[in-house]
């Protein structure tokens, strides 16, 4: 396997900070040109490969600890063969030492220190006190700098952390607040919702009761309007209630692979009738091969159907429906759209929320709101994803139910 030269000195998201601790050298250059050529170019030689194995140590991190220890194993060298004041160099590598585990910076930094202490006293340099105060700034440079710098980073990271943490807690509590807004909002229109039919359940039921009501087929008109509104009341509670079970998080689902293509087609057939009744058009697109997909039967047929049920009842006569499903690479959809009245943006942005229906109104539908809601919850439970395109190629409106591929039962 051949090794391509890499075009960068360093890699590019460390920036100028590796050209910036190079200028360290410009000491132990200045002395090592003072050398008579015959100790000058074997120093030139261990700088040029102190310099390769500084611009090692970036491009091969997991050889770190071996070519940190060789940098400061040939900054001792330099300091032993020449001047100690080539200790120095230790100020290009110290971020380095900050990058290692901390046992390590012990060890090497403990071992840099020894011996650079030894080696001063091994050339006499304690005999010159100015020359003993210039060795200072190195042994602190190999010694505590790499400490004091790792605290530094350390102290740096627990404050992005904890900032990170505060921002979580933060967008938690927003969560919070607008779930908390939503169950209240949810349990108004709850309220609404049942408190008008059984007001008019109750009006009329009065009426019978106190015999108000003489004609015969008045009767049978105030009795037609209370089963109408106490099925509508049957209608929200269940649909609330499978809302609830759908939102818990442990809701069973069982997926059986099945031919999703011919479960498709068998959804729409059993509304043929509805579509007939509004002489609605269908344009239909489903492949005629088997795609074998794991899906939970029940759970999804209610999810097309809340979409089919909205479409027939909201759209007028002559309407076309198109139905398709689409098998791509990463994902099926399903589709259902039409060129009916359309979704204005404003409403199609929270159309999947609770009690929000296409017309913002609290009609007397016979709908319960939730109807999306649940189709959404039930799309999500199958690892997907459901979206309303109000701009699509071919009519007003389409609901796309977007199912991954990589499921297994």
């Amino acid at each position: 396997m051949v090794t391509r030269f890499k075009k960068n000195i360093f890699p590019i998201e460390e920036g100028y900070l590796p050209y910036i601790y190079l200028a360290n050298l410009c000491i132990p250059f200045y002395f090592l040109l003072q050398e008579p050529p015959h100790k000058l170019f074997p120093g030139l030689f261990l700088l040029v490969i102190l310099l390769i194995i500084y611009r090692q140590v970036f491009w091969s991190p997991h050889l770190s600890l071996f070519l940190i220890s060789a940098e400061i194993a040939l900054t001792l060298v330099l300091g032993y063969l020449y001047n100690p004041m080539y200790f120095y160099i230790i100020f290009i590598f110290t971020f380095h030492l900050v990058r290692l585990p901390l046992r390590w910076m012990y060890v090497l930094c403990g071992s840099f220190t020894l011996f650079s202490l030894y080696l001063v006293y091994k050339t006499g340099i304690v005999e010159h006190i100015y020359l003993l105060i210039s060795m200072i700034p190195p042994l602190f440079g190999g010694s505590i700098l790499p400490f004091i710098m790792k605290s530094s980073l350390r102290y740096k990271e627990m404050s992005e952390n904890l900032k990170r943490a505060a921002e979580e807690l933060e967008i938690k509590n927003q969560e919070k607040t607008l779930i908390e807004e939503s169950k209240k909002r949810m349990l108004a229109d709850i309220s609404h919702d049942l408190k008008t039919p059984m007001t008019t359940i109750q009006g009329y039921s009065k009426a019978l009761y106190e015999g108000i009501v003489d004609d015969q087929e008045q009767a049978k008109k105030y009795i037609k309007y209370i089963y109408d509104k106490s099925m509508r009341v049957t209608t929200l509670i269940d649909e609330l209630f499978m809302f609830s079970k759908l939102d818990s998080p442990d809701y069973p689902i069982n997926r059986e692979e099945k031919d999703i293509c011919e479960f498709y087609r068998e959804v729409i057939v059993g509304y043929y009738d509805l579509f007939a009744e509004k002489e609605m058009q269908l344009s239909i697109d489903i492949p005629t091969d088997k795609i074998l997909y794991p899906f939970d039967q029940k759970l999804l047929y209610r999810a097309i159907s809340n979409i089919l049920e909205n479409t027939i009842k909201y759209n007028p006569e002559k309407t076309i429906v198109f139905i398709r499903l689409r098998k791509l690479k990463d994902y099926l959809t399903i589709e259902i759209g039409d060129n009916g009245i359309g979704i204005r943006d404003e409403i199609a942005n929270n159309l999947f929320e609770p009690f929000v229906r296409g017309d913002k109104s609290r009609i007397n539908d016979g709908g319960s709101g939730l109807g999306l809601a649940i189709t959404k919850k039930i799309v999500e439970l199958h690892l997907g994803k459901l979206y309303l395109d109000t701009k699509p190629i071919r009519g007003k409106t389409n609901f796309i139910i977007q199912l991954p591929r990589n499921i297994t039962v």
